[in-house]
């Protein structure tokens, strides 16, 4: 049996009445989370240098609220990253140890200069892919407009802007051991014409002269890009 009309609508009205203190509690609370979130992001990630950026603890969650799982995109897709080029520094570790390479067996050592390019190229086609899991969940956060500043500038400091400063990285290097795989392979070549003395390379016929010249003059500069990214690249380690 359907309620007197009357007696309905007070019902809507009380019902009304009671929701509406608690929609204000979880608009302000929405805000407060939505303020510690930033504060987070701009104190702990943003502002921070290197190794000095603060991951969100347990309490640090609590405070956010849901906007916890908008961090996990930075955090989860930034220590996938970090973890490609630590397992590339071991790979890279691995084949050092088996020595330097000298002039004399560049030809014959070539197979372990081709490792390494090969390890570069893998870790740069996996940078690639993590990034482009991070972009679309990236894409997928609904964020109010304050949010979203402030995230963007964590996110591309820690997820989208690390992944560029690696391939950045990889491809100086990848480069470089390109390069003396082809000095590898005209040594290979031409060894029964190039004689080598300590560190000294003796070529007579002028046509491969200008050949191991050209090579060499490349190896070189290709050599001080790797240094040089290297040497800026050290504040990547995770």
């Amino acid at each position: 049996m359907m309620p007197p009309l009357r007696a309905f609508q007070m019902s809507c009205l009380m019902l009304l009445v009671l929701c509406a203190p608690f929609a204000g509690a979880c608009g302000r609370q929405e805000q407060e989370q939505r303020k510690a979130f930033i504060e987070f992001l701009e104190t702990n990630i943003i502002a921070a240098s290197g190794t000095d950026r603060v991951w969100m603890g347990d309490a640090a969650r609590k405070k956010v609220g849901s906007y916890s799982r908008h961090f996990d995109v930075i955090a989860v897709y930034s220590k996938e990253l970090g973890d490609i080029n630590a397992r590339l520094a071991g790979e890279k570790t691995r084949i050092a140890a088996q020595g330097p390479v000298p002039v004399d067996r560049l030809g014959s050592e070539r197979a372990r200069i081709e490792q390494l390019v090969a390890a570069f190229s893998r870790s740069a086609q996996q940078v690639d892919a993590v990034k482009a899991r991070a972009d679309a969940a990236r894409a997928a956060l609904k964020q109010p407009e304050d949010v979203r500043s402030a995230f963007d500038k964590a996110y591309e400091k820690e997820v989208s802007g690390y992944a560029v400063a690696l391939q950045n990285l990889y491809a100086v290097q990848k480069d470089f051991y390109a390069e003396a795989v082809r000095m590898s392979m005209f040594f290979e070549k031409h060894r029964e014409k190039i004689q080598i003395r300590d560190t000294m390379v003796i070529i007579d016929e002028q046509a491969l002269v200008t050949e191991y010249n050209a090579l060499q003059s490349s190896l070189q500069e290709k050599a001080r890009k790797r240094q040089d990214a290297l040497a800026s690249g050290r504040s990547l380690a995770r």
